[in-house]
């Protein structure tokens, strides 16, 4: 939600954004043609990635305003197909896996294909496992300038989660932990269970299981998707888990409030400017002499796996490192 009566016109969201390479006078013009209801060049240049919204000094949420004008102008020439392809997600079947009484439910939303394999994993042994149209939510949508599905569809996403009956609902994907946090906040939505985020959830059963960790001498980047701009708090128990595991995070250029999309949303539109941003991501952590890029978006990893091995990184993802230090 974008917050007019916060917003000053700094420009310092627009000038911070490193897809595009504004002075601050031009940020600031920008902006001050986007609240008035305009449509700037930014808003059609534009990544969809939020970290707009992360660096305003005045939590304006400078994103929520130029996805809203993309919605209304189309700016981001988003392929029909691409639109096709999306919404034919919505008919994903729906399945429940049963755990153990009581145990926490985990949702995979509609990336139960992508990341099959990864559920041989004893951490998830207990868990009651649920996928497919009941439990997506939506939030994806933003990467295609159409923001206003997920309000939409938000409360039949909580209902449908909270029918489960778990006191506790682990969100393998991070857009899921988007929404039932910092949107459903701004949507005015009760969430009767507490949204566990995979990290917490990680990290919580590494603890019980310290004793059986063999450290991994690993040096590793990590990538964060474009959600976690809206869930910032939770990135405490990633550098966590590093600790636990014995892995090395070295600091980088494109990490942390500098992160950088995977180039993913890009690519039905602009594949030529989503092969340079796959490649900062790459040499950025090559720089640091990385031997593993580290994953929690499927999207993500999908998109950089290639590149990585190619550079001769591992690509691995968070869940799976876990398991290896476990299995050491």
């Amino acid at each position: 939600m974008f917050y007019a009566d916060r917003c000053d016109l700094c420009g310092k969201c627009l000038e911070f954004c490193p897809y595009v390479d504004y002075n601050l006078e031009r940020a600031q013009k920008e902006m001050k043609e986007l609240v008035e209801g305009g449509t700037p060049p930014i808003v059609g240049q534009c990544v969809t990635c939020a970290s707009c919204n992360l660096v305003c000094p005045t939590q304006a949420n400078p994103f929520d305003l130029l996805n809203e004008r993309q919605e209304k102008t189309g700016a981001l020439k988003i392929p029909e197909q691409a639109m096709q392809n999306f919404a034919k997600l919505h008919g994903l079947p729906t399945v429940v896996k049963k755990g153990k009484k009581g145990a926490p439910v985990l949702n995979l939303c509609i990336v139960g294909d992508m990341v099959r394999e990864l559920l041989d994993n004893p951490l998830f042994e207990d868990l009651t496992i649920v996928e497919g149209a009941d439990y997506f939510c939506t939030v994806g949508y933003i990467h295609l300038g159409r923001p206003s599905p997920v309000k939409k569809e938000a409360k039949r996403f909580i209902d449908n989660l909270a029918a489960l009956g778990a006191k506790e609902v682990v969100c393998f994907h991070d857009d899921c932990y988007t929404l039932l946090t910092t949107l459903a906040q701004e949507y005015g939505l009760k969430v009767p269970f507490r949204p566990i985020h995979i990290f917490e959830y990680l990290y919580r059963e590494l603890l019980k299981r310290k004793d059986k960790i063999k450290k991994l001498p690993l040096r590793v980047a990590y990538q964060s998707p474009c959600a976690s701009r809206y869930t910032q708090g939770k990135d405490i128990y990633l550098d966590k888990i590093f600790e636990l595991l014995g892995v090395e995070r070295p600091a980088r250029k494109y990490e942390r409030v500098n992160a950088l999309c995977c180039g993913a949303p890009l690519m039905a539109r602009d594949k030529e400017r989503a092969a340079a941003v796959k490649k900062w991501n790459i040499d950025d952590a090559k720089n640091v002499k990385a031997g593993a890029m580290v994953f929690l978006c499927p999207m993500c990893y999908l998109n950089l796996r290639k590149l990585c091995r190619d550079d001769g990184i591992d690509p691995v993802f968070i869940t799976e490192l876990c398991k290896k230090a476990l299995a050491a």
